[in-house]
């Protein structure tokens, strides 16, 4: 087999053994006319035995005069090759200042918004992109000098939900010498060759500097450096996640529950994944959700207030209560409610939307000598009792204003409703909706929490007050 046949074999090998791509499938491949790309394109091309159904997508970024020209090299491969081919426009240094980041950010942004609207149009399952084992190692540098955790020391991840690399296997240098032996031509985009970018300062001066200084073999040393956390990396994502659904008490679109207890006592490592794994669930994946963010969650959970809550980036809050905490997205979410007040109807049915219940009241005559009511406060949370005669009236179902206080039944003494719900280990976020029984002035009940030692019926009382909230 011809050395041009040796690597197409190599890549097939890669392609079956990553399981990136199937027989028959339509790919969506990212050209940019340069020697990685072309040899892609030509590879993706020749091999018969998956019988691609291939389109080309080329991105100008308009950054550049002769960026023109790279389009039309392009335009002219593909009705050469017979591949149908979309070219498309975008303004990246006008992108850039608007999402202001820097051009390489918002040239990557651009470019995969672009490849996965041209998949959509041609209904293609894969996005194939040329990166080759010397972006792998770059990208290596790069996240390691700015920063990262396991997943930046893997590099380009082979696959990325529909986007595939099969180029990943290869060096720049083997690439070219492909490219050569094929009779392929290439364009060369000059910006590669400038230091005014980061990673093209990797490329042109660390690397060299470190296989000369350090290790001739350092790129092959990374690689296997990405290789080997790229595996553990996975696995202990997948035992997060694994781990972490056990502790998922709630989840709706924008927010997620966890039980705080279970979260605490995991192992650090799989602490900081887990909450990651949350904040992305309930926001979206948070570019500048990093280090310090982590831990300052962290530090909330472990040791902060009931009720803390930390602000995000992008509008996404973690809360702290007593049992959970939750990650949410909704500014409202823990907004002060309005305050409700509603005269009750007695006897009667009163409904008080605002608290999604529905207040029964009845008058029970009893006879002189009859054995009192008693209420069970453990059974009947949302049913009370109280001497009528002893009960102030108009009664009124409200919530709970700064300052409130009760004399709860089987405590001496008046107690701060703020105190008391504490106590109870009442969320904070739920304390705003508790329903409260009281009368000029005085509470007689925080429903499904308390009542308190006034009106209680006794062996002399002649009228029973029955309440009775039932949730609508």
């Amino acid at each position: 087999m011809s050395d041009i046949g040796d690597f197409q074999e190599r890549i097939l090998r890669f392609i079956e053994s990553r399981q990136l791509l199937r027989p028959g499938m339509r790919v969506v491949v990212g050209v940019s006319g340069g020697a990685d790309s072309v040899a892609l394109l030509h590879v993706l091309k020749e091999l018969g035995t998956l019988s691609l159904s291939l389109h080309i997508a080329h991105l100008n970024h308009l950054l550049r005069p002769e960026a023109g020209d790279d389009a039309r090299f392009v335009q002219r491969l593909a009705h050469r090759w017979g591949i149908p081919v979309t070219i498309g426009y975008a303004d990246v240094k006008r992108l850039a200042a608007s999402m202001k980041t820097g051009i390489e950010d918002a040239g990557r942004f651009a470019r995969y918004r672009f490849l996965r609207h041209v998949a959509r149009k041609a209904g293609a399952e894969r996005i194939a992109v040329a990166h080759h084992a010397g972006d792998r190692v770059e990208t290596i540098l790069l996240n390691l000098l700015r920063g990262t955790g396991p997943s930046g020391l893997s590099g380009i991840p082979v696959q990325n939900g529909p986007v595939v690399r099969p180029l990943l296997c290869a060096t720049r240098e083997e690439i070219e010498d492909y490219c050569r032996r094929a009779g392929l031509t290439w364009r060369t985009d000059p910006s590669n060759l400038s230091t005014n970018y980061l990673r093209n300062k990797i490329r042109h001066q660390l690397l060299p500097l470190l296989k000369k200084e350090f290790n001739p073999c350092v790129e092959q040393a990374l690689l296997r450096l990405g290789d080997i956390i790229e595996e553990e990396d996975g696995f202990l994502q997948n035992y997060t996640l694994k781990v972490g659904g056990k502790l998922i008490k709630e989840r709706r679109a924008g927010e997620i529950k966890l039980d705080l207890p279970g979260f605490l006592g995991l192992p650090l490592a799989v602490r900081r994944r887990l909450l990651r794994a949350a904040v992305s669930e309930a926001a979206g994946n948070l570019k500048d959700f990093g280090y310090l963010h982590v831990e300052d969650c962290l530090h909330l959970l472990a040791g902060g207030p009931v009720g803390g809550e930390i602000h995000l980036p992008g509008g996404v809050r973690v809360r702290k209560s007593y049992r959970d905490f939750i990650i949410h997205k909704d500014p409202e979410r823990f907004s002060p409610h309005p305050f409700v007040e509603q005269q009750i109807a007695v006897p009667g049915e009163t409904p008080v939307p605002a608290l999604g219940v529905t207040v029964h009241a009845a008058i029970i005559e009893r006879e002189p000598g009859q054995a009192p009511c008693l209420l069970d406060l453990r059974g009947s949370s949302h049913r009370a009792f109280f001497d009528y005669d002893k009960i102030k009236l108009p009664l009124y179902v409200r919530t709970r204003r700064p300052g409130d206080r009760m004399r709860p039944f089987g405590m001496g003494g008046s107690k701060k409703l703020k105190k008391l719900f504490g106590d109870l280990k009442i969320p904070r976020e739920e304390r705003e909706q508790i329903p409260l029984v009281a009368s000029d002035g005085e509470i007689y009940w925080a429903v499904g929490c308390r009542r308190s030692r006034e009106a209680l019926v006794t062996p002399e009382t002649r009228r029973v007050l029955m309440l009775h909230f039932i949730k609508n």
